[in-house]
C-alpha cells in the first residue's frame, strides 16, 4: 500500500482528479497485479493492470485498475475470501459494468485501487486488454480519449457518475477501432 501511496496514487470517495500517467504510476501497478496475482495463486488464470492508469503518458485518475480473470472452472468464492484477507473489500457484483469489484483504501472514502474480477478470455476480460493495448500503442486513440476526459473534468466536476457515464461513447468507439485492428 506504501508503494502506491508513495507513487502518487488515492482519490477521495465521490471527487475526481486527473494526473498524467508517469513511469512511476505503470511501474505500481504492475507490481500491484504481481501482488494480486501471488495472492491468489492457481485461483485465478490471469491478473493485468488496466484502465488509464497502465497506459503512460494518460490523463487518468489516480487508482490502479486491475482485472483478475477467472477461469471456467474457477469460483469466486476463494479469491473473494484471499483478496478479503489481503485487505481488500468488496463492492459487490458490477455485472458487465465491472464484474465483481474490490476495493483497496489507504483509509475510509480514499481509493488506491480496484480490482474487477471477470471471466478470462470473456468479453469483459478481451475488452479490458484490447482499450488498454490500443491506448498504449496509439497515439491518436489517447489524444481522443484524453480530450474526453479533460472536457468531462471540466464540465462535470466532482460528479463521479457523470463523468464515468460520459466517456460511455468513445470506450465504444476506441473498443470497435480495437476489434478493426486486432482482427
Amino acid at each position: 500500500m506504501d508503494r502506491l501511496i508513495d507513487a502518487g496514487f488515492g482519490l477521495d470517495d465521490d471527487t475526481v482528479r486527473l494526473a498524467r500517467v508517469g513511469r512511476s504510476w505503470v511501474d505500481a501497478g504492475r507490481q500491484l497485479a504481481d501482488d494480486v496475482a501471488a495472492v491468489l495463486g492457481d485461483t485465478v488464470a490471469a491478473v493485468e493492470p488496466i484502465g488509464s492508469s497502465s497506459v503512460l503518458g494518460l490523463l487518468a485518475k489516480p487508482i490502479v485498475d486491475l482485472a483478475v480473470g477467472l477461469g471456467p472452472d474457477q469460483p469466486l468464492d476463494p479469491v473473494a475470501e484471499r483478496l478479503g484477507a489481503a485487505g481488500w473489500v468488496s463492492r459487490g457484483d458490477a455485472g458487465t459494468q465491472g464484474g465483481h469489484v474490490f476495493l483497496l483504501s489507504a483509509r475510509p472514502g480514499h481509493r488506491l485501487a480496484h480490482v474487477h474480477v471477470v471471466g478470462h478470455d470473456g468479453d469483459q476480460w478481451r475488452n479490458y486488454l484490447s482499450l488498454r493495448d490500443l491506448l498504449r500503442r496509439s497515439v491518436d486513440a489517447r489524444t481522443r480519449y484524453e480530450a474526453v476526459k479533460q472536457r468531462l473534468w471540466d464540465d462535470v466536476g466532482d460528479d463521479r457518475d457523470a463523468y464515468t457515464d460520459g466517456k460511455t461513447a468513445v470506450i465504444r468507439s476506441l473498443l470497435a477501432e480495437a476489434s478493426r485492428s486486432d482482427g
